[in-house]
């Protein structure tokens, strides 16, 4: 009851952070921006283990662990060992399922200073699957690429210096015989 207790605290109190009025420097003041900002780091993938009701249609956690990760990993944002990571919850019951990806990173309780694991991010749907398995995944699919499209978006100039190529010598300092010999100077033999 009491790590119940402590964690519902940590969570109110980091969702208190972006309402901070102190506005000092490297504080995140908007909401959405706590939500997803990370610096663009990667982040593992935790995928819950299905119910009976799954297997029955044929749905796997390894298809949605599989439709999940190739998100992130075209994403470039997929570390297995990161700390932070995106949870993913299926349950099939009958026709019906629900489906619920969380964001889950550390946050510090700026009152107190203690640290823990808080989900910040989520979105969640239910409804039925017509015996479809493919159906499931194509939703997963759809919930992956908002998650994506907000995380980016959030983490945009972070992930503009960690996701671009890098930039490309000139051919004098890749090859130093070809800088040219200062005005006046004899040319090279």
């Amino acid at each position: 009851m009491a790590n119940r207790l402590t964690r519902a605290a940590l969570l109110l109190s980091a969702l208190a952070l972006p309402f901070s009025a102190s506005g000092a420097a490297g504080e995140i003041t908007d909401h959405k921006r706590f939500q997803l900002f990370n610096y663009c780091r990667p982040m593992r993938l935790l995928v819950e283990d299905l119910s009976d009701g799954a297997s029955k249609i044929g749905l796997t956690k390894e298809a949605i662990q599989a439709t999940a990760e190739s998100r992130l990993r075209s994403a470039r944002l997929y570390d297995s060992g990161a700390s932070h990571y995106l949870y993913v919850n299926v349950n099939v019951v009958g026709r019906a399922h629900s489906i619920s990806l969380e964001f889950i990173k550390r946050v510090r309780d700026i009152l107190s200073g203690n640290t823990g694991m808080a989900t910040t991010w989520d979105v969640g749907s239910t409804g039925t699957h017509g015996g479809s398995a493919n159906y499931i995944l194509s939703l997963i699919s759809q919930r992956m690429d908002k998650f994506l499209v907000e995380f980016l978006r959030v983490n945009e100039k972070a992930c503009e210096k960690r996701l671009a190529p890098p930039r490309a010598r000139p051919p004098e300092e890749e090859l130093p015989w070809l800088k040219q010999p200062p005005s006046g100077a004899p040319p090279r033999q």
